[in-house]
């Protein structure tokens, strides 16, 4: 059983080296840095590491909103003085 498993595994790391060298380049590599491949691949990239910052600040922002409605809401109603000063 392990003669199997290490045949398998030689036979699979000689097969990923004896790929082409083409085919282990990065999008940008094999486009080169100018033209639309690029272009595309650089905007992807950047939309891609923006999108985990905007949903966390919009789940921030949200929030906060609802806190300052509540704190402005217990506030009438109350008459209570805050215990933070927000302005």
């Amino acid at each position: 059983m392990t003669k199997k498993i290490i045949l398998l595994s030689l036979v699979l790391g000689l097969s990923l080296l004896a790929r082409s060298s083409a085919s282990w380049a990065c999008a940008v590599c094999w486009a080169g840095d100018t033209g639309p491949t690029a272009d595309a691949y650089n905007w992807s990239v950047l939309f891609l590491m923006t999108a985990p910052y905007t949903v966390m600040g919009s789940i921030a922002a949200w929030l906060f909103y609802t806190y300052r409605r509540s704190a402005a809401t217990r506030e009438k109603s109350d008459g209570v003085e805050p215990l933070v000063q927000l302005t």
